[in-house]
């Protein structure tokens, strides 16, 4: 088994006896540090460590859109924080660059909340747990795919997206395709890869990884987000869009989503001092109508124009692509269409 991307793990004295937490700890390395944290004690710190707690609130909720874009119906069920990566652009570096990897262990209360929510949800519905941590970066440790994976058998109408950028698909691997699993991956050109996404396996890598569970039957998606818009980025993408659909069938791909770079003003305001050397982060950037930093609109639609095309070009006419946090006026713009929410929901929906 990999390494794990953590050095210790404190676990809170209240869900050491929890299914989740004993069968995390019987995977561990032997000659890995563990801790049990007793009530009161300080909270840990730090990338380095592993803390298995209890989520108090809410596991489900919806997607945090930005004002004013094009919401797409997307839900996220939230089994962890924090990132064992170090993208420069994730926004997990600058509002929590001091929490711990984070795993819940009252997965109980996770799938109840779940199967409350999916009762009222009308309709086909994508539910995602890669926002405020990778999907897969854990697995090998958490188990989340195979337990995710039998929490929504049962509900054919709830689309569960993967999103990951690792290449840990053993387990999803290791069991049949699920009509309604998605398995995702962020990508960029490897240059950008290199520079801005410390930590993660490679784009060749990745693309091994979604081939490999697209062979075996699995639906697979990619995230072209963030989009950065530098000298060559035209041929860079273009490369990307082609060996995407040189490793995986195109039929096998059940949506891709477009996104340029964007960030609020006080990351500069606040952390400008840690982003030095990183061009992407002050080139020629406006405030959008959310109040984020973006390119120029008529440079993000040319880009979004262009990688449609690149896209359908090596992917065929019938590839299901989306903006992420656009508005409908770019999606007009860029995609020939200002959808609703529901016409988007719909689409993707199908597309699983």
């Amino acid at each position: 088994m990999t390494r794990p991307p953590f050095r210790r793990v404190a676990v809170d004295r209240e869900v050491l006896e929890t299914p989740f937490a004993r069968e995390l700890l019987g995977r561990l390395p032997a000659d890995l540090p563990v801790a049990v944290r007793e009530p009161g004690e300080p909270a840990p710190r730090g990338r380095a460590t592993l803390h298995v707690t209890r989520e108090p609130g809410a596991f489900v909720k919806p997607c945090p859109c930005s004002p004013g874009q094009v919401r797409c119906g997307y839900q996220v069920l939230t089994l962890g924080f924090q990132c064992p990566y170090a993208c420069s652009y994730c926004f997990l570096g600058f509002y929590a660059p001091d929490e711990p990897l984070t795993v819940y262990a009252n997965l109980e209360d996770a799938a109840h909340q779940f199967r409350a929510a999916a009762r009222g949800w009308a309709g086909p519905t994508r539910l995602g747990t890669g926002e405020f941590a990778d999907s897969l970066a854990l697995d090998p440790w958490t188990g989340h795919a195979r337990w995710l994976r039998d929490l929504v058998a049962p509900h054919p109408s709830v689309i569960l997206e993967l999103k990951t950028k690792s290449v840990e698909v053993e387990a999803v691997a290791a069991v049949g395709p699920l009509p309604n699993l998605v398995v995702a991956w962020s990508v960029n050109p490897p240059e950008r890869i290199a520079a801005d996404e410390a930590g993660t396996p490679g784009l060749d890598a990745r693309l091994a990884a979604a081939a490999r569970l697209a062979t075996l039957g699995h639906r697979v998606a990619f995230h072209f987000d963030p989009v950065v818009l530098e000298e060559g980025w035209e041929a860079a993408y273009g490369a990307v869009a082609r060996r995407l659909f040189e490793a995986v069938d195109p039929a096998r791909v059940a949506w891709v989503s477009l996104g340029t770079l964007r960030f609020p003003p006080r990351f500069l305001e606040q952390w400008g001092a840690r982003l030095q050397g990183r061009r992407a982060f002050f080139g020629e950037l406006l405030p959008g109508e959310d109040g984020k930093l973006r390119y120029f609109w008529p440079l993000r639609r040319a880009a979004y124009r262009h990688l449609a095309a690149e896209l359908r070009r090596w992917g065929g006419d019938g590839l299901r692509i989306y903006l992420c946090m656009e508005s409908p006026a770019m999606w007009g713009a860029a995609l020939g269409h200002e959808p609703t929410e529901a016409e988007v929901a719909a689409a993707l929906s199908r597309g699983a």
